[in-house]
């Protein structure tokens, strides 16, 4: 999934701190809702895929083999209101998502 994003839009998005946090409060909401009902098996929601989109957007513009970026990632979710748990259920959402966008490819093959 990286492969879809250039290093250069990956270092805009990371230079734009204003857009990352908003991203990521918008998160927060949703992993407040999510954490709450059917946790990471519940029914993906219509808005739900967007919303992981651009956290994984946010998060892959912090990936680097060195880890350098860590830190800023941490402290921007942290500005949002991100728990550890809540950035952890968001990346395990993802890593369903894409589960289930993998399953339907297949099967319309």
């Amino acid at each position: 999934m990286s492969d879809q994003y250039s290093q250069e839009q990956l270092a805009a998005l990371r230079a734009n701190e204003t857009r990352c946090v908003r991203v990521l409060a918008a998160c927060r909401r949703f992993a407040v809702n999510v954490s709450g009902a059917a946790g990471n098996y519940a029914t993906f929601a219509q808005n739900e895929e967007v919303l992981l989109e651009s956290f994984h957007e946010v998060e892959l513009a912090h990936a680097s083999p060195d880890g350098r970026y860590e830190q800023l990632f941490a402290e921007r979710c942290q500005r949002a209101g991100l728990t550890t748990a809540d950035v952890s259920m968001l990346q395990t959402r993802w890593q369903r998502l894409q589960q289930l966008l993998d399953g339907d490819e297949e099967d319309s093959e």
